[in-house]
């Protein structure tokens, strides 16, 4: 069965995400995700599904392929609502907050354009992020790592471990927790201000080497604060893009932002190839 599904293809910092608009079933979110991120598809490190919002003051609903929250996405979706000229958007100064709601996410999230230039289709776009349940340390050989957990989803923050994915499974088969929609390894240079994120969605099976991730730099800066007991400010850069995170301590993690700039790639028509069993609801 062939379907056609309408989509728009962002680029928050490196992080390539495709969000499919129309309503889709719930089921077919691993398959249509596998084959849209794919090359032979739009090629994309995510995708994310609109679905309706609970909360009205909401003006819509993003579903991760796995269920979990992804800061990059929320970003992505915000800057496309106001790219369309969302007609419930009211603007100061050049910037507005776009609230929406996304999976992972108890509530309404509040991304703010700081910046929009509608000729280049580009944006900067700045969303308050989780904090996490919880920060600790561990062994890892002769290295440390940090482990961050927030709902639904895990980093561990490997110092000046080298980039591998056998180095992430040997991490991931000793850490990663097994409700988690998604498990991510942040391969962290301290003294460059540089990660490499690998990523594990755990309904897709997809492992992508990302070319950023939000929560993952957040995740970063959480270890960095935790370690330091201090707020902190950092510009990761990482393999596709930088991204400024911001976290605040106050005798503990008591707020986290990141923002960076996000671009409109592309917008149009897909074509989706199900299995036959596979039918309309």
């Amino acid at each position: 069965m062939v379907r056609r599904l309408h989509f728009a293809k962002l680029n928050p910092s490196g992080n390539t995400t495709v969000i499919v608009l129309d309503p889709l079933e719930r089921e077919l979110y691993a398959e249509v995700a596998k084959q849209l991120m794919g090359p032979e598809g739009l090629g994309a490190d995510q995708v994310g599904f609109v679905g309706e919002a609970k909360d009205p003051k909401a003006l819509g609903r993003l579903n991760m392929m796995g269920g979990e929250f992804c800061g990059n996405a929320a970003r992505a979706y915000a800057a496309y609502l106001a790219f369309i000229r969302h007609p419930s958007l009211t603007w100061h100064d050049g910037q507005a907050e776009v609230p929406i709601e996304i999976s992972g996410y108890d509530g309404v999230l509040l991304p703010r354009i700081s910046a929009i230039n509608h000729e280049t289709a580009s944006a900067h776009v700045i969303s308050p992020m989780p904090i996490p349940n919880q920060v600790h340390f561990v062994d890892f050989g002769s290295d440390k790592l940090g482990l961050v957990n927030f709902e639904g989803i895990s980093h561990a923050v490997a110092w000046e471990v080298s980039p591998s994915e056998d180095a992430f499974n040997e991490i991931a088969s000793m850490y990663s927790r097994p409700d988690d929609a998604a498990f991510g390894v942040m391969f962290f240079s301290e003294e460059d201000s540089k990660i490499v994120p690998l990523v594990l969605v755990r309904d897709t099976g997809s492992l992508v080497w990302e070319g950023s991730c939000a929560s993952g730099a957040v995740a970063v800066a959480c270890a960095v604060a935790s370690r330091d007991r201090r707020s902190t400010e950092l510009r990761l850069s990482q393999p596709a893009g930088v991204l400024h995170v911001k976290v605040t301590w106050n005798e503990d993690i008591s707020g986290a932002a990141v923002g960076g700039q996000v671009d409109m790639i592309a917008c149009g028509s897909v074509f989706v190839r199900l299995p036959a069993f596979c039918r309309r609801t």
